[in-house]
């Protein structure tokens, strides 16, 4: 719990969350701009080689092109995503000691008074702002505490023993004393600003989040984005201090006033929510506001398996992790198509877009079915209404569905199959340079079972797969109970428990990695085919 008026925190905590997310960039940007004044301030000493002498000239150089070198090193390793959260620390203390060493140097071959009233020394208070860019309070102590110290040391320790016993009054102790005093100020004066800056951020994105927020889900960082809705991370957020995470799908403005898309959109909440099994992404709620339609869902902290399968090796997965896929895919299956309605009457379920983008992986083992948009109840639709259009993504559709024949579960099957066949592979099962000649050869092209393309898949996992992908539904295997038995009854390397499910977390923790979970596709889900160019496929 996080007290009783959560609500009031969140631009503060979203702002942080932002923040956080913009670490890297922020890092990238000034990385960069630091290389560049390095490299500018490695060429001008090496420039004004006649006004300063040789030594000096190619000590701030060789200072100055390390510098950069550190920077540029700093750069590649920010682009390949190797950050930590101590970096910023460690940048800041060699950022702002670079003076300090500058004015060492130059005691060196130029004695202390020179070295008390050239350009480093006034460098300082730029550098701690550079620091204070990193919108860290502390940090912005830190870096000048840190200047503020360093000058003094260097006074005492080179400048002050090297300065002649009468000299400027600017020059002295008290003076330099009063130098520290004001570098230390910029601390506090970059901090205030730092703060201001926030503050009014904050203040502007409450009154933007006002407007924004839909009711009780307070939404974080978009998750995707397709050609009509978007997704959304997102903390369901009632009274009394209660929060849980989900994910919040809504219809991008453009369409909200698309009927054909709202009712799809609703037809996947409506079933959603008669759909309560681990193996399925649980529909929470639909809602409107200020003229956009939202679904809230179960937020998965995973990725999709298209996801999963494009960071693999050669973009195919073990044996193990594919049938323990297969087995829970085809739990939620079995539920699906055996589904009644309230008067125990079978709905007779379809899916009609099962493929890799809408099979949710989550860091714990779970494998999830999602987006039920296009999905059927036969006993809620007419035959000649079924048949007026094909829906589904080609590529994945059963040939029953591509010649617009009445469908059952079977379909799903024959779409599962594809997609098991595809993550054991690495490439897709279906070929054709278009919609159109991927559907033909859904009905056409004779498939060759796994282990063809990938030697060393057992005799069994090869029929498992080539009983789901039969042209004749008939012949093909028969239901979701049938396919999970078969599945786990695999042994060794190929099965599904526990191995496939111990193999399966780790590659999934190793590929979400990075701060920002992966979700499924959003965009519309699945094509619409008319009827017409189905015929003339036919044809």
């Amino acid at each position: 719990m996080r007290g009783a008026t959560p609500q009031v925190n969140h631009p503060t905590r979203l702002l942080q969350e932002y923040l956080e997310q913009d670490a890297v960039p922020r890092e990238i940007a000034i990385a960069r701009f630091m290389r560049g004044m390095m490299a500018l301030g490695c060429t001008a000493s090496l420039l004004l080689v006649g006004v300063i002498g040789w030594g000096l000239s190619l000590s701030l150089a060789g200072l100055t092109g390390g510098l950069g070198i550190y920077y540029s090193v700093t750069l590649w390793a920010l682009r390949r995503g190797r950050y930590h959260p101590a970096l910023p620390w460690v940048d800041s203390a060699i950022t702002v000691s670079i003076p300090a060493v500058a004015c060492a140097i130059e005691v060196r071959f130029h004695g202390a008074e020179y070295s008390l009233t050239t350009p480093p020394a006034l460098a300082w208070g730029a550098l701690i702002v550079v620091c204070a860019l990193r919108a860290g309070k502390r940090l912005a102590y830190f870096a000048a505490t840190l200047a503020a110290v360093e000058y003094m040391l260097v006074y005492l320790l080179l400048m002050r023993p090297a300065l002649p016993p009468v000299t400027l009054s600017t020059l002295t102790f008290p003076m330099v004393l009063l130098r520290c005093v004001f570098l230390f100020a910029y601390g506090p004066l970059t901090a205030t600003l730092a703060s201001i800056i926030i503050n009014k951020a904050e203040a502007a994105l409450r009154a933007i989040r006002e407007k924004d927020v839909m009711g009780k889900y307070f939404l974080h960082e978009r998750l995707g984005a397709g050609g009509m809705a978007e997704v959304f991370r997102a903390t369901y957020s009632p009274e009394g201090g209660f929060e849980k995470q989900v994910a919040v799908k809504r219809v991008l403005p453009a369409y909200a006033d698309d009927e054909e898309f709202l009712a799809m959109f609703r037809r996947e909440a409506e079933l959603g929510s008669l759909l309560i099994h681990p193996n399925i992404v649980q529909v929470l709620d639909l809602g409107r506001h200020q003229g956009t339609v939202f679904l809230a869902m179960e937020y998965v902290q995973g990725l999709t398996l298209s996801a999963l399968l494009k960071q693999m090796p050669e973009q195919r997965l073990p044996p193990a992790v594919v049938s323990y896929i297969g087995a829970e895919i085809a739990s939620a299956l079995a539920y699906m198509h055996s589904r009644a309605d309230s008067d125990g009457q079978p709905l007779g379920l379809v899916h009609r877009d099962l493929n890799p983008p809408n099979i949710l992986l989550s860091r714990i083992g779970e494998v999830k079915l999602s987006d039920f948009g296009i999905a059927r109840a036969a006993n809620r639709f007419s035959l000649t209404q079924a048949a007026e259009t094909v829906r589904g993504k080609a590529g994945y559709m059963a040939p029953e569905q591509v010649r617009g024949d009445p469908l059952d579960g079977r379909a799903d099957l024959f779409a599962l199959g594809l997609t098991l066949h595809e993550a054991l592979t690495g490439q897709p099962t279906l070929h054709g340079h278009n919609q159109a000649a991927l559907m033909t050869a859904s009905m056409q092209q004779a498939v060759m079972p796994p282990s063809h393309f990938v030697p060393g898949i057992s005799r069994a996992l090869d029929g498992i797969i080539m009983g789901l992908l039969r042209h004749d539904r008939e012949r093909r295997t028969r239901s979701g109970e049938v396919l999970q038995q078969q599945l786990l009854a695999l042994t060794g390397s190929e099965a599904p428990l526990p191995e496939g499910r111990r193999q399966l977390i780790e590659l999934v923790r190793e590929a979400t990695s990075a701060p920002v979970p992966l979700m499924p596709d959003v965009g519309p889900t699945a094509k619409t085919v008319p009827m017409a160019r189905t015929r003339l496929i036919r044809r």
